[in-house]
C-alpha cells in the first residue's frame, strides 16, 4: 500500500487528539493520506483515520535492531527474510521464516519477509493449512512480555497456533501436559502434578479462567470442573455490571456456579481474533474499547493497557511506550488460510486466497456500506468478495478442480443469495424497515476480509434463551419503562450503553483465517463451520440445501 509520509504523523496516538510523546515513540498531529484513509464519517461513531506504514515506520525506527537483550531461541525454520536483521529481545522470539538467531545485540535473521510469531508460520487445521502474512515490522517484542503478576502475556490467549485467538485442543494440551504454549518458554506443571493452582501454565488463573471467582481449584479434579468452559470452549469470565442509569436491570438470575449478580455478571466469551486488525472499526464483542473519532492504534493501546491489568493482575499500569508498542504489533499482524485439503494452494490459477494479497487490501471506515454510497463516492455492491472468482467456471476435470469449483460457488453463494432479515436488532431498526432484503454480505461487507465497515453490533439470536446451555447463566432482564423481560446469556452491548435497543447485540466479526479459530460466535457455541452456517439458515430462514452448505463451508474455511 503506498502512502505519501512527508505528510504522515511518524509516530502513534495514543490519548484522545491529543498527542503522546515518549523516548521511543515519538509524534506529531498530521492528517492521513487520502490514498489510504478518506475522512471519518460525519456521525463518528467509528475510529478515526490513521497511516499504519507510518505507525510501523516509527516503531522500527524507534527499536534499531540490536537494542535489546540478546535473542536466546531456536533458529528458524526457513531461510532468511529478505529485509535487515530482526532486533534482538523478547527471549528470542524471531521470525519462524528468519535465519539463525544472532550473537547478543544483533537478534535473528527476520527482515521485511519474515513471519512475526514465536510460533510456527504454518497453521494447520481441519480444513488446511493457515499462514501469517509478511509485515516490515522488524521485531515482536511487546506480545511476548508479561507486563502483570501472573505470567500471561497477549499470546498466552491470542496465539497463532488458534489463528491469533484460542483453540480448546491448545487449552486441553497445556493444563494436561504443561507444556508451554509459547515453546520458547519453560515447562509448567501438568494438572495432575501441580501441587497449587499457581503451578499451571498461566492462562489457568482464577481471575477469569474459571467458571466463577470462587472455584475450587486445590485438587486436579476440582480444577478440571473449575476450568470446565475454558477448556471446552476456550471461552474466559467477563466481569461487568449492569450500569447504575441504564434503561435496563437485571430482574432474576440462574448461573449454574452460583456467583452472578447485578454487580458482577459472568459472562463467557471467547478472545478476539488478534489478527487483521486494520480492517477492525469494532474493538471487543461489545464495542467497549471502541473510542469513536479516536485512531485504531489508540483503541488497541487502551485493550492493552485493560487487559493488563485485568487478565494479568498487573500491579501497575502499562506504560504509555508499551501500550503503543503492543497496539502497532497487533497492526501489524495478517493471518489467512493459505492451503485447501483438497483444493491446493490458494493463490493458484488467478485465485486471490492467502495473508499476502489480504495485507496489502485497502480500507476505510465506512467501505462499501450497505445500500449507501461510501466516503469515497463508490455504491455498495454485494460482490464483496471476489478472491475465488477465476475458479468459478472451471471444468470438473480432477478432484483438486472440483474442489476450486465448490469454493467458488460458496464465495458466489454469499455475495448473492438473497434472503428476508425480519427482527435483528442493530440492522432492522437501524435501517427503519421491518423486511430487509439481504445476502451475507450485506452485514460482511468489507471487501474479501467480512468485517462491518461500518462497526454495526447486531443481535442474530446467539444469546437467546433457546440456545442456553446448563453450563452458562441465563439472565432475565427489565426495561425499567415499559417492564418488558428478556432472557439472555449474555446482554452484550446493553451492559454497556445501558440502552435496552443495545439488549444482545455484538460486532460483526472478520472472516480471514476462520478454519483455525474455531469454535465460533462470541460464546463458542458453534463448534464447526458447518453449525455456524446451519445457525444463519435457520435463523434467517435461508433454505440453503446440502450442497449449498457444503459449497458455503469450503468458501469460509478457504478463507
Amino acid at each position: 500500500m503506498k502512502t505519501d509520509r512527508s505528510s504522515m504523523a511518524h509516530g502513534i496516538r495514543l490519548a484522545g487528539a491529543a498527542c503522546l510523546v515518549t523516548a521511543a515513540l515519538a509524534c506529531t498531529s498530521a492528517s492521513p493520506s487520502p490514498s489510504t484513509e478518506p475522512p471519518p464519517t460525519a456521525s463518528c461513531t467509528t475510529p478515526a483515520p490513521e497511516d499504519f506504514d507510518a505507525l510501523i515506520e516509527a516503531a522500527n525506527d524507534a527499536r534499531p535492531p540490536g537494542d535489546g537483550p540478546p535473542g536466546d531461541g531456536p533458529p528458524g525454520g526457513g531461510p532468511p527474510g529478505g529485509g535487515p536483521p530482526g532486533a534482538g529481545g523478547a527471549g528470542g522470539f524471531i521470525g519462524s521464516e528468519g535465519g539463525p538467531v544472532g550473537a547478543p545485540g544483533t537478534g535473528g535473521g527476520g527482515g521485511a519477509s519474515g513471519i512475526i510469531s514465536s510460533g510456527p508460520s504454518h497453521v494447520s487445521n481441519e480444513y488446511g493449512e493457515g499462514q501469517n502474512g509478511p509485515s516490515s515490522l522488524r521485531v515482536l517484542t511487546g506480545l511476548a512480555k508479561a507486563f502483570g503478576t501472573n505470567g500471561r502475556h497477549c499470546e498466552s490467549c491470542h496465539h497463532n497456533e488458534g489463528g491469533w485467538s484460542l483453540r480448546p485442543e491448545n487449552v486441553v494440551e497445556r493444563f494436561e501436559t504443561g507444556l508451554a504454549f509459547v515453546e520458547l518458554l519453560e515447562r509448567h506443571a501438568t494438572n495432575e502434578d501441580a501441587a497449587t493452582n499457581d503451578d499451571l501454565e498461566p492462562i489457568f488463573r482464577v481471575v477469569d479462567g474459571t467458571n466463577s471467582p470462587f472455584a475450587d481449584v486445590s485438587t486436579p479434579e476440582a480444577r478440571r470442573e473449575a476450568y470446565s468452559l475454558l477448556l471446552h470452549r476456550a471461552v474466559f469470565r467477563t466481569k461487568l455490571p449492569v450500569p447504575e442509569d441504564a434503561e435496563l436491570e437485571l430482574a432474576e438470575v440462574d448461573d449454574p456456579y452460583g456467583f452472578a449478580s447485578s454487580r458482577e455478571l459472568s459472562l463467557f466469551r471467547r478472545p478476539n481474533h488478534m489478527a487483521n486488525l486494520r480492517f477492525n472499526t469494532s474493538v471487543m464483542w461489545d464495542g467497549r474499547e471502541t473510542a469513536p473519532c479516536e485512531p485504531l492504534s489508540s483503541h488497541l493501546g487502551s485493550l492493552a493497557h485493560n487487559a493488563t491489568l485485568g487478565h494479568a493482575e498487573a500491579a501497575e499500569e502499562l506504560s504509555e511506550e508499551n501500550r503503543a508498542r503492543i497496539a502497532v504489533e497487533q497492526l501489524s499482524i495478517y493471518f489467512a488460510q493459505t492451503k485447501d485439503n483438497e483444493a491446493g494452494q490458494l493463490d493458484e490459477d488467478g485465485a486471490r486466497g492467502g495473508p499476502t494479497f489480504l495485507s496489502a487490501l485497502p480500507f476505510y471506515v465506512g467501505i462499501n456500506a450497505f445500500e449507501k454510497t461510501d466516503p469515497q463516492g463508490k455504491p455498495y455492491t454485494p460482490e464483496a468478495f471476489n478472491l475465488y472468482r477465476a475458479w468459478r467456471d472451471l471444468p470438473p476435470d480432477t478432484p483438486q478442480d472440483q474442489a476450486r469449483a465448490r469454493i467458488a460457488a460458496g464465495e458466489h453463494l454469499f455475495n448473492t443469495r438473497e434472503f428476508v432479515v425480519r427482527g435483528v436488532s442493530g440492522f432492522n431498526d437501524e435501517l427503519g424497515r421491518a423486511e430487509v432484503v439481504a445476502t451475507c454480505t450485506s452485514c460482511h461487507n468489507t471487501p474479501n476480509v467480512g468485517t462491518n465497515s461500518e462497526g454495526r453490533l447486531m443481535d442474530i439470536g446467539v444469546s437467546d434463551a433457546s440456545r442456553r446451555t446448563a453450563d452458562l447463566p441465563l439472565y432475565t432482564f427489565r426495561e425499567k419503562s415499559s417492564g418488558a423481560l428478556v432472557k439472555t446469556t449474555d446482554p452484550g452491548r446493553a451492559l454497556i450503553s445501558g440502552r435496552w435497543a443495545d439488549m444482545n447485540r455484538f460486532k460483526v466479526p472478520g472472516l480471514r483465517g476462520l478454519a483455525v479459530r474455531r469454535p465460533y460466535f462470541h460464546d463458542g457455541s458453534a463448534a464447526t463451520i458447518a453449525a455456524a452456517v446451519d445457525h444463519h439458515d435457520q435463523r434467517f430462514g435461508i433454505g440453503l440445501d446440502a450442497s449449498e452448505k457444503a459449497a458455503l463451508v469450503a468458501f469460509l474455511s478457504a478463507l
